[in-house]
């Protein structure tokens, strides 16, 4: 798990080495055991040079003095091969280079079909394992790894760049095209870090975030930096670059089976996920909340090691009647693994704030995403370099209430008949639920399936997120462009009913620039790898095939799932309601941090007060001071827009 970096001057331009090295140690929290630099000349293969963090490394091979148009850049976490997994790695004749980020499952099985066929390999890690296959099958390689990964491998014969971003990505990576060059690095920081590039925001994606909570993939908040999609690749030559979609989206929804043959395909499915993720020669531990999806991973982690497992949990103070821990704490006694807990207070929250912008790079309405970090912290504070997480059953196996809406929408509607809509929402109330039932009238209206799950996801309905804006902002603002998002990606879904397609969405969108974003960038701000077993790729294999009848039961989420678990798991944790790591942002934006955005808003250096009218930002934190309505999700993005301006000086 690392940090990786490049740059091509596709003018030819000579690349400074003192700018490489600042994109690369940008990344140092990514990667504090390690850090080289490739130099290399696009139009002779054979002139290359290796520098490690202490000089010229002594496999540096050609003329010394490369006058470089290609850079790559590396930081790195050793957790496989601790002494011989050094990269930049290059092929036999080092003509062929590569950076990597993440983790490679099966690469003891890739390693003696590449063996088979001729290939040699110096080292133990899966690392080596990319290089041999990019040279056995090209750009196809990507379609043989189950793992998470970024990665870039600059080919000279070819004079290619190839880059690629794992199926549904849990490893970021950003880039920048331009006529004089193409800039990547696994976080946006890194691209900034090159010299003349400025940060500047872009209202496009800013007014995605807005709706979505999150800013969906391929934009980036920063103007000219996009993500690189999951399950995507990127080529770039002289003649020019092709995106390329290499993820299986084309897969049926499976109805021939019964539901004890997909209780079993599942509970074979996970046992080997989390085997197979268990793969470190460092400590491996867990990231528990009390639910049935950490609580499950934790009982399969006892299978296969032959120490206790260590689980890391955290509490939010405020909240001590919803904490994780007490709960958190009887399963992993009951289970026979050593806990850790800490309770996290607004104050920690606060000061944390602006260093967690800086690592998220991305304002995001996940009030629990800072969670991470902490349970992280706490875990590389005990020496942990890996952890297991329960992130994506939640997505795949309808976890959430909103998957209520699309598989119950026609029923549903008799919830929006006029006379019935001012009672129910004056008996809701500042409720959860009372928000959730709004929602759900915002969806009542949509005039096709596209619109339907924009409104779903979107925290603000559109009527009420322009309003935010000032006049000449909102002028600018494209109202489509969350309906035409969601349109391009059912566009790739299976056909199927409603709640299938929707987790189909789900998955490629929240699971992956949400969740999965804030989880790699707090856990790699504690220098910790994160893994997710449930988002394996042979698991989702299975996962994605499902039909929704067995999804979803009644009111009843991740019916198949929870059958699946009480295998291993007590019948009151199968059951559990979710939770998560629940905190008291609607308290905290009623006290103190309400009162720092509403200084922010009326700040005429603020971007809040830019873009937008900060008497209608004074008005919907009115509506959460009076528990009117519920806005803490909402408020919360816009404290962490300020937060984000803030730590790129946008």
């Amino acid at each position: 798990m690392c940090g990786i970096c490049g740059v091509w001057n596709l003018s030819g331009r000579p690349i400074h080495p003192a700018a490489l090295d600042r994109m690369r140690d940008s990344l140092a929290h990514r990667g504090p055991d390690g850090a080289a630099s490739l130099l290399a000349e696009s139009q002779s293969p054979q002139r290359t040079l290796l520098r490690t963090d202490s000089g010229p490394d002594a496999r540096a091979h050609g003329n010394r003095e490369v006058t470089a148009d290609v850079g790559l850049g590396h930081r790195r976490l050793s957790i496989v091969d601790l002494e011989g997994g050094l990269q930049p790695m290059a092929n036999e004749d080092a003509t062929i280079w590569i950076t990597f980020n993440g983790e490679i499952y099966n690469h003891l099985d890739l390693r003696p079909i590449l063996e088979e066929r001729g290939h040699r390999f110096r080292t133990r890690c899966d690392t080596e394992v990319i290089l041999h296959a990019y040279e056995e099958y090209g750009e196809a390689c990507v379609e043989r790894l189950n793992g998470i990964f970024a990665f870039a491998i600059w080919d000279g014969p070819q004079r290619r760049l190839f880059v690629a971003r794992d199926h549904f990505g849990v490893k970021p990576l950003y880039y920048r095209i331009d006529p004089e060059r193409f800039l990547f690095g696994s976080e946006a920081k890194a691209i900034l870090a090159w010299p003349d590039i400025r940060a500047e925001p872009d209202l496009e994606a800013l007014d995605l975030c807005l709706g979505f909570r999150f800013v969906p993939s391929p934009w980036s908040p920063f103007q000219g930096i996009r993500k690189l999609p999951p399950g995507h690749s990127l080529t770039l030559s002289p003649e020019g670059h092709r995106l390329k979609c290499f993820r299986e989206d084309d897969f049926g929804i499976d109805r021939g089976p019964n539901e004890a043959e997909w209780i079993e395909r599942l509970r074979f499915g996970m046992d080997a996920a989390v085997d197979r993720q268990l793969m470190s020669d460092v400590p491996v531990a867990l990231s528990l909340s009390s639910g049935v999806d950490s609580g499950t991973m934790l009982a399969l982690m006892q299978r296969h090691v032959a120490e206790p497992a260590t689980a890391f949990t955290v509490g939010f103070s405020g909240k001590e009647s919803e904490s994780e821990i007490g709960p958190a704490r009887r399963l992993a006694e009951s289970l026979g693994a050593r806990f850790h807990a800490r309770t996290i207070t607004a104050d920690d929250y606060a000061a944390f704030m602006q260093r967690y912008l800086w690592h998220l790079e991305e304002p995001i309405a996940n009030t629990s995403a800072a969670a991470y970090y902490f349970v992280a912290r706490m875990a590389s504070d005990e020496g942990v370099k890996v952890l297991l997480t329960g992130q994506g059953a939640d997505e795949v196996f309808a976890g959430y209430p909103r998957f209520l809406g699309p598989a119950y929408h026609r029923w549903l509607r008799a919830a929006t008949i006029w006379p019935l809509r001012p009672l129910l929402s004056a008996a809701l109330g500042g409720t959860r639920l009372g928000e959730r039932y709004r929602r759900f009238l915002s969806t009542a209206g949509a005039t096709d399936e596209a619109d339907l799950l924009a409104r779903t996801f979107s925290i603000l309905p559109s009527e009420r997120r322009l309003a935010l804006y000032r006049p000449e902002v909102a002028a600018r603002i494209d109202p489509e462009l969350h309906r035409s998002v969601m349109r391009d990606i059912l566009d790739r879904a299976p056909a199927g009913k409603p709640l299938e397609r929707m987790s189909f969405v789900d998955v490629r969108t929240s699971l992956a620039d949400d969740l999965l974003l804030c989880e790699d960038k707090m856990a790699m701000a504690a220098g910790v790898e994160a893994r997710v077993p449930y988002l394996d790729r042979e698991f989702m294999r299975i996962a994605e095939t499902i039909p929704a009848r067995f999804r979803l039961r009644g009111r009843r989420g991740k019916h198949i799932f929870r059958e699946a678990c009480r295998t291993w798991v007590p019948e009151e944790v199968a059951e559990r309601p979710k939770i998560g790591f629940g905190n008291a942002m609607d308290l905290w934006m009623r006290q103190h941090l309400g009162e720092r955005l509403e200084r922010s808003a009326a700040s005429e250096g603020s971007l809040l007060h830019r873009l937008f009218e900060p008497r209608r930002i004074a008005g919907l934190l009115a509506e959460h001071r009076s528990e009117r309505r519920l806005h803490d999700s909402v408020l919360f993005l816009l404290l962490s827009l300020d937060s984000w301006q803030r730590a790129f000086d946008v």
